[in-house]
């Protein structure tokens, strides 16, 4: 088939994103950084501290694959854990970068984060996630500077590169991406104060001093960023991005009671202030589909597991959906396979708009994809997805 245009393809996002059925559906088959190095045949334990060799490896999986986007997304740079000390990413055996169940606030200290969150924060949770940040004046101070430059410096030149690159190769070149994304006010209270088997715990346990604690956190994480951040005129492509992590694991009860009014809250925030909305629900949503429907208009909903009928029926007049392509069929199953449960997922959630190809999880590793079956994928998905 023909190549694509830029022109053409930043049109499907600004159609799918904007309310208007696309010419054809649009694709985010999202990589993580990790397989587009090995797929360069660089080695993550030493490669991944520098740039030139992702750039390269990026040019190299963008030449190969006509992908809608440039792929390869970074997931926590290690020499940014390196400079910080972090005890929140840590790199693995084989280079690849982990989140350990880790605590910056034991469970006795729910009175002086509720007190003063700023202080608490800064004086005690940081310098015991990153150890580099707990060493005395000026050290910490220097280790912090660096970690700032040097991320501004390696973001511009990252960015620029993957600019070149898009255009290169016919790829998106119009932004997608806002600057209020971030966590939820439960999520950040689990995942980096009381840690994901913590939360939990307490919940249970202590909830009044939670539902105190996400009272003094939530104005500091979603309130503030969004209106600093907030548009003159709403700009609907640009999304603001999270992925809840607790709510599967929770008693409908508890969602209701502690994690529903920030989720939601942070969600219309993001709206309000003129951008759109994405949300990877992970796990399987379908016991809170009611809920999701609540979310601001034209919300992008990826799914890792659920019923797409369902899906369509219930949310998709309201809200994008995606996801729900399992990833693994790339890897043990045939062409005939990845072509057929495409065209399964476009006949179901392409109908009337609304619908944006993706993976139920972003493929991690190069170890977990069989190539030429991605190939196969995307071209179904252009040729098939066509209105």
């Amino acid at each position: 088939m023909p190549q694509e245009t830029s022109e053409y393809r930043n049109q499907l996002f600004l159609d799918v994103y904007n309310g208007r059925i696309p010419d054809r559906v649009p694709e985010k088959l999202n990589i993580l950084s990790a397989a587009v190095y090995e797929f360069g045949g660089y080695d993550l334990r030493y490669h991944q501290y520098g740039i030139t060799k992702y750039i390269d490896a990026l040019d190299k999986v963008s030449a190969e694959f006509d992908t809608d986007l440039v792929v390869g997304t970074i997931f926590n740079p290690p020499w940014l854990n390196k400079i910080l000390g972090s005890r929140t990413r840590v790199m693995g055996s084989d280079g690849f970068i982990q989140h350990p169940n880790v605590e910056g606030m034991r469970e006795d200290e729910y009175p002086e984060l509720i007190a003063d969150p700023i202080k608490f924060i800064w004086d005690k949770a940081i310098p015991r996630l990153y150890t580099e940040l707990a060493k005395p004046a000026p050290y910490n101070a220097f280790a912090l500077l660096k970690a700032q430059k040097l991320s501004e410096y390696v973001n511009g030149k990252i960015a620029a590169a993957r600019a070149e690159i898009a255009k290169k190769y016919n790829k998106v070149t119009v932004n997608l991406t806002a600057r209020v994304g971030g966590k939820i006010p439960l999520d950040y209270l689990g995942d980096f104060l009381r840690s994901f088997t913590g939360i939990l715990i307490d919940i249970r346990r202590r909830p009044e001093q939670v539902l105190q604690a996400l009272e003094v956190l939530t104005p500091i994480i979603t309130t503030g960023r969004a209106k600093k951040y907030a548009l003159k005129e709403p700009q609907r492509h640009l999304r603001a991005g999270c992925a809840p992590h607790m709510p599967t694991f929770m008693r409908i009860k508890d969602f209701e009671k502690f994690y529903w009014p920030g989720f939601k809250q942070a969600m219309w925030e993001r709206y309000e202030a003129g951008y759109g909305v994405n949300v990877f629900c992970e796990d399987n949503w379908m016991h809170l589909i009611d809920y999701l429907y609540e979310l601001p208009p034209g919300t992008e909903l990826q799914f890792e597991y659920g019923d797409p009928k369902e899906l369509k029926k219930r949310l998709g007049d309201k809200h994008i959906i995606s996801g729900l392509f399992p990833s693994t069929i790339l890897k043990t199953g045939t062409k005939k396979e990845v072509e057929y449960k495409a065209k399964e997922l476009i006949d179901i959630l392409g109908p009337g708009g609304n619908f944006v190809f993706s993976f139920d999880k972003s493929i991690m590793r190069q170890s977990t994809v069989n190539w030429e079956n991605f190939k196969v994928l995307i071209e179904t998905v252009h040729t098939y997805g066509k209105y």
